[in-house]
């Protein structure tokens, strides 16, 4: 049977110091475009972005987060922690120059990762945050999880009738690697991101990011990021670094469905701008 859904892309595999980090990369010559997908995906689901980047003449690496797709998880579940497994592939790739891309857990990664002292940090000139997951608290977390972790662990013929319930609007290999991304997922790393005991934000720490930051936003009805974690991101950020842009018509999946387009228009028009 003929594979409906191909990714032109090459698939590797790193050895950290905690364990193998799995990524896909569309070869150029270009600068480099690294993407963090969000929690119970993988980098196949970053399939249209880095597909679409690399016809610009980027060269694109789409990691699988820890616990997703090929890479093992990590030995703890808070955003430092994984913040730091992304920058230890940045440094052991020897990358410079990369506009970082998170969306929503991988959106967190990315806003901790240049707000942290890790030595990779250096080798960000910019980043976009996709609706990006800034605060968590301990007391409600955890009743999100059940939501999060349907089918993860379960074969694409279990997920797909759901994906495409769920999703109607959705491209149909959004469905197809969504479903292997689910299936390639981890309980555990999923679990330790809404379980994790304390309550935590990332909106001060945005003070100490020193490259250009564009957030994007989901309709309001939609966003996991309300008006006063945005009012917080505004009055912390440094002068000039940061835009925040809402894209109409949106959900937080924005690089999926409908939303796929103005989203993409979006990161090409601010990773083209020339850097201040």
């Amino acid at each position: 049977m003929t594979e409906p859904c191909h990714i032109n892309a090459q698939r590797h595999v790193v050895q950290l110091g905690h364990g193998r980090v799995s990524f896909l990369e569309w070869p150029n010559a270009g600068p480099t475009a690294l993407l963090c997908h969000g929690i119970t995906s993988s980098a196949v689901t970053m399939w249209r972005l880095g597909e679409d980047l690399a016809a610009e003449g980027w060269r694109v690496i789409a990691i699988d987060m820890p616990g997703h797709g090929q890479s093992d998880l990590s030995p703890a579940y808070d955003i430092d922690t994984v913040a730091g497994i992304v920058g230890d592939l940045i440094v052991t790739l020897g990358l410079s120059g990369v506009a970082m891309v998170g969306h929503s857990w991988g959106g967190a990664t990315t806003l901790a990762l240049l707000s942290s002292d890790h030595p990779a940090r250096a080798a960000v000139q910019r980043a976009v945050l996709i609706d990006p997951l800034i605060r968590q608290e301990a007391a409600v977390a955890p009743s999100w999880l059940p939501q999060f972790s349907r089918g993860v662990g379960e074969p694409p013929e279990t997920t797909l009738p759901m994906l495409r319930e769920t999703n109607p609007d959705w491209h149909p290999c959004d469905y197809h690697w969504k479903a292997q991304a689910l299936a390639e997922c981890r309980y555990e790393q999923v679990a330790g991101l809404f379980l994790i005991p304390e309550d935590w934000t990332l909106a001060p720490r945005i003070g100490r990011v020193q490259v250009p930051l564009l957030i994007l936003l989901a309709e309001p009805e939609y966003t996991i990021v309300p008006p006063v974690v945005q009012a917080e991101l505004q009055a912390a950020a440094p002068p000039g670094l940061l835009q925040m842009q809402l894209i109409p018509g949106t959900n937080h999946n924005m690089l999926r469905g409908p939303g796929y387009g103005p989203t993409y228009a979006a990161i090409r028009a601010f990773l083209a701008a020339p850097s201040s």
